[in-house]
């Protein structure tokens, strides 16, 4: 069996839901239905591509034995909704990021460490490992198993004063604050932050009423703040990732071979998903610098470490608090692990 093989509420949506879903399961013919959700929309999204391609390799691998219907772009709600359905099994499987279901699942907070991984191959290497089993596994609190993590990419530090070499090129640069762990984070490293809207943020660059923010690259180009900012610093403190998670009763109660044949099929989008958002991810920084001339720059090693230690002592204090001790400890031991 592959690895991932190994890594094994709120009611409908509704009237619409009932109606949309109405007959899925079996078409009469024996045929299986398999009915995965997910909130995010964009036919370039990694997430999206992979599931694309999960659907089609299991109808045609599957000999028409089995049919998989796809539900993207919230058609059956936002991602809580999808939650409830997956656990209640109106969907067999569904999205999640782990920030959104942590309040439920408390060891998901540790995703919310900051500098929590060295780089994106450490981070796939814990994703992909023992330490992502311990995580997926996490669902099972919920009726849930988790199959698949589908990453976003890290948060990154961007400004227009200058790129970040050294913890003094902090010192009193204002950025956006959006929520208190973050903003006491930022402040431990002499940051001043803002209560400042999404709605708001470029206009306040732009304007030079604070000198950055923090965010996915994704973000950065979506809301054209390249026009506002000129420096990127791959800080990399905080990743994102969705997790595809599966009906546990559902999953479990496959014909072995069934549910060995739909993992595999599920490793094979995930590796398609991972690939992918890599190369968007470094597309995307060259077209920044060669269309909008935005500088990027890597912390230097002494000053990752530096913010590491502080910054994480923060995020630590407030995870601690929502998971436990154990919970963070046994998570940062498999990080360790995956180095």
């Amino acid at each position: 069996m592959t690895s991932i093989g190994k890594r094994v509420v709120a009611g409908l949506l509704a009237v619409s839901l009932t109606t949309l879903l109405a007959g899925c399961g079996s078409d009469g013919d024996d045929k299986q239905v398999i009915r995965i959700s997910t909130a995010i929309s964009g036919e370039t999204s990694p997430t999206i591509q992979a599931l694309k391609l999960l659907q089609k390799n299991i109808e045609e691998k599957s000999n028409g034995e089995m049919e998989v219907q796809l539900f993207p772009a919230g058609q059956l709600g936002n991602e809580t909704d999808g939650i409830d359905q997956c656990r209640i099994g109106d969907v067999h499987m569904t999205t999640s990021n782990p920030m959104n279901i942590n309040t439920a699942i408390p060891t998901l907070a540790t995703f919310d460490q900051y500098f929590m991984f060295d780089d994106m191959d450490h981070a796939l290497r814990f994703c992909n490992g023992e330490g992502g089993q311990y995580i997926l596994d996490a669902y099972n609190k919920q009726g849930l198993q988790g199959v698949a993590f589908f990453p976003l990419g890290f948060r990154n530090l961007t400004n227009n004063r200058g790129p970040i070499e050294e913890l003094s090129d902090l010192k009193g640069l204002k950025i956006r604050g959006y929520n208190p762990i973050q903003i006491a984070a930022w402040e431990a490293v002499s940051c001043n932050l803002s209560s400042v809207t999404w709605n708001e943020l470029f206009t306040a660059m732009q304007q030079k009423l604070i000198d950055g923010q923090e965010g996915a690259l994704t973000s950065f180009s979506e809301s054209k703040f390249y026009e506002v900012q000129k420096y990127v610093t791959l800080t990399q403190h905080a990743f994102s990732t969705d997790i595809l998670v599966a009906n546990q009763e559902w999953l479990e109660g496959l014909d072995p071979e069934d549910r060995e044949f739909i993992l595999g099929e599920v490793e094979i989008a995930e590796q398609f998903q991972q690939e992918e958002m890599i190369r968007q991810t470094n597309e995307l920084m060259k077209q920044l610098e060669e269309e909008h001339g935005t500088q990027f720059n890597e912390l230097p090693p002494e000053t990752f470490q530096e913010m590491r230690e502080i910054m994480g002592g923060i995020t630590e204090e407030s995870i601690v608090g929502i998971c436990g001790q154990e919970a963070f400890d046994t998570v940062m031991a498999y990080v360790d692990e995956a180095r």
